[in-house]
C-alpha cells in the first residue's frame, strides 16, 4: 500500500465498532439511530486498543493473496501504531499532528497541517475516537447486521479519499463492540482486509510507544 493509503487504514482503525448491491448474509439495520448511540457510547467509553492483525491483499493480477502480519496500537488521543512484522517490518505511527513512517530502509516524519489530505484523515482519527464517524460528511454510511456482527460501509464522497478508496465495510463483532475486521475496496478492483486477533481493550500503553518526533 501507499503512503498515503496506510494513513487512511491507520485512521479508519481508530473505529470503535468498530450485491455486491447487498452484502451477503446481512440485512439493512432497522434502527439506526440506536446504531450511533450505542456507537457513540462504546468509541468514548474505549481510551486503547491492542491488537494482533493478520492483512490479506488482493491484486486483481495476482492469482494468490499477499498475506502480511504485525500488531496495532491505539490510545486516546489521537495516538496510533501500526507494526508490520511479516514479510517484511514497517512502522508508522501517529500522535497527534505528528506521524511517523519507517522501513527497513528509511524513515519519513510529517506533519498533517501541511498538507490538505492529511487534515481530512486526522479528522477522521478525531471523528473515530469521539464516535461521530457516522456523521461525516466525508463518508455516506449504510450499516447493515446479522445474527453476530455489524457491517458499517463507508463510501467515501471527499475526492482526496475517493482517489485511494471505492468502498470501506467494517465488520462489528456485537459481542464487545469491537472491530473484527476491515476491508478496502479500491477503484481498480483490488482490495485489502485486515482481520484483528488477540484484541484488549482499554489496556494500559505507554506514551512511549506513540513517539513520533
Amino acid at each position: 500500500m501507499k503512503l498515503h493509503k496506510i494513513i487512511i487504514t491507520i485512521a479508519l482503525l481508530t473505529v470503535a465498532f468498530a450485491a455486491k448491491a447487498q452484502h451477503a448474509g446481512y440485512t439493512p439495520l432497522a434502527d439506526l439511530s440506536k446504531f450511533k448511540e450505542q456507537f457513540t457510547a462504546t468509541a468514548q467509553k474505549t481510551t486503547s486498543i491492542k491488537s494482533d492483525f493478520v492483512q490479506e491483499k488482493n491484486l486483481s493480477m495476482l492469482s494468490e493473496k499477499i498475506t502480511s502480519k504485525g500488531k496495532f496500537w491505539f490510545k486516546k488521543d489521537n495516538m496510533v501504531r501500526m507494526e508490520y512484522t511479516q514479510p517484511s517490518r514497517y512502522l508508522m505511527i501517529i500522535n497527534k499532528d505528528n506521524i511517523l513512517v519507517k522501513d527497513e530502509q528509511k524513515e519519513n516524519k510529517i506533519n498533517t497541517k501541511s498538507n490538505k489530505l492529511f487534515q481530512q484523515i486526522n479528522k477522521i482519527v478525531i471523528d473515530c475516537v469521539q464516535g461521530s464517524i457516522l456523521s461525516n460528511p466525508d463518508f455516506k454510511v449504510k450499516v447493515f447486521e446479522n445474527k453476530g456482527s455489524y457491517l458499517v460501509e463507508l463510501a467515501p464522497l471527499s475526492k482526496g479519499i475517493k482517489d485511494f478508496f471505492k468502498s470501506i465495510n467494517i465488520s462489528v463483532d456485537k459481542k464487545d463492540n469491537s472491530v473484527s475486521n476491515i476491508d478496502m475496496q479500491e477503484p481498480s478492483g483490488d482490495n485489502t482486509t485486515i482481520h484483528f486477533i488477540n484484541k484488549e481493550i482499554n489496556a494500559n500503553l505507554p506514551d512511549a510507544l506513540f513517539a513520533a518526533k
